[in-house]
């Protein structure tokens, strides 16, 4: 049995146990400025019930890291578009200790700092890991628990811990306009060349791996409304919610 057959095979086995504990998971995923964020903030101020936020984000390994993929030659530096330069072990462990939570316990920070990037990214990677983003509410619905990130549907142990998967997508172009105004923590990783070299074409090399590996993800426009997108979302999870499966 290959490394990654077993990987599936726990994670299958950890989705059952968690499936009758009081949380539904809701996963994001998406290329990059695809409103992913956006997204999630939009559902963490509209839900009804108790949820918790944990983006990939939180857990980017610093620049300095050793084990980053190098970037092409031509453009040096590093590369940050893989799996590699994610603390997914930690965040997977994370993950498990939310899910195993009372969610009337679990202890949460303001979720209004989702959309402030530069306090989000590498957060989680501190010891001990500061308190998850979220807001509490006493109702009798299941807790959720949003995951939100660029990769989040690559790692084997996270598409199966999903009731619910969404994917982002923009066109070239659009990913490539959305992306120039943003700011990264790298004038290399800000350039065109490297959406050239790096960021597109591993998008796309990542993309097809999932539609691979991964069955039931719903595929949203990420040029559409913000409101439009929250408001199908909201749904498909009010119903999730109302169903108590």
């Amino acid at each position: 049995m290959s490394i990654t057959t077993t990987l599936q095979c726990e994670a299958d086995q950890t989705a059952k146990i968690f499936t009758s504990r009081k949380w539904r998971v809701v996963g994001v995923a998406g290329v990059t400025g695809a409103g992913k964020t956006t997204l999630t903030q939009s559902l963490l101020a509209t839900l009804p019930s108790t949820t918790v936020f944990v983006s990939q984000d939180e857990y980017i390994l610093p620049n300095d890291y050793p084990g980053h993929l190098k970037a092409p030659q031509e453009i040096g530096g590093i590369n940050k578009e893989s799996l590699q330069s994610i603390n997914m072990t930690k965040m997977i462990a994370d993950i498990r200790e939310i899910l195993s939570s009372d969610p009337a316990t679990i202890p949460l920070s303001d979720c209004g700092l989702v959309l402030e990037r530069g306090k989000v990214i590498g957060s989680s990677l501190s010891n001990p890991r500061p308190p998850p983003m979220g807001h509490r509410e006493n109702s009798q619905w299941p807790a959720v628990l949003l995951l939100e990130g660029f990769l989040l549907f690559n790692h084997p142990e996270i598409p199966p811990l999903c009731h619910l998967r969404y994917f982002l997508t923009l066109t070239y172009e659009q990913c490539l306009d959305r992306k120039s105004k943003r700011v990264y923590t790298s004038s290399v990783l800000n350039s065109h060349q490297y959406f050239d070299i790096c960021t597109w074409p591993s998008y796309q090399q990542h993309f097809a791996q999932m539609c691979d590996s991964v069955s039931g993800i719903t595929f949203l426009d990420g040029a559409a409304s913000s409101a439009s997108l929250s408001e199908r979302v909201l749904k498909d999870v009010l119903q999730l919610l109302e169903s108590n499966e």
